[in-house]
């Protein structure tokens, strides 16, 4: 039976962009073949659920190996320009894609990409199915 992806479900996004989150988070899986890359809450408090942020059809990136706090905004322009050129991004493609800074006092990174989610899993769902909405998860914001 297929999984519901993130994307799936009627779950309306509680908040928008700049969105920051005080806690600790590290890049967590890249996949090269679906473009996907996700970022962790790495909290070692168990009580606490962990977000999950998920960026789609991503095709340039700049990362720190971690960010604490994390803040997520669209770049500035000078920033968009500079990482649509490095990725490689055509004039006529620039509007279908995010430009997403990535700000923290460890570091800042970029992220382009067609499409994110940002999700809130309770700690159970960490090793059940990773990635994987469960029925008390929160969707916080898409994009």
């Amino acid at each position: 039976m297929p999984t519901p992806s993130p994307t799936e479900g009627g779950q309306q996004p509680t908040a928008t962009l700049p969105i920051s989150f005080d806690r600790k988070f590290r890049p967590w899986r890249y996949s090269i073949g679906h473009s996907e890359l996700k970022l962790r809450s790495i909290d070692s408090d168990a009580e606490c659920d962990f977000i999950e942020v998920t960026f789609y059809g991503v095709v340039g990136m700049r990362l720190k190996t971690v960010y604490r706090p994390l803040s997520i905004a669209l770049a500035e322009p000078a920033e968009a320009e500079e990482m649509l050129r490095f990725s490689e991004v055509r004039e006529s493609q620039s509007s279908r894609v995010h430009c997403l800074a990535l700000k923290s006092d460890s570091g800042d990174g970029l992220v382009v990409c067609l499409s994110y989610s940002i999700w809130s899993h309770p700690r159970e769902t960490d090793e059940e199915r990773p990635g994987v909405p469960h029925r008390e998860s929160v969707l916080i914001l898409r994009g």
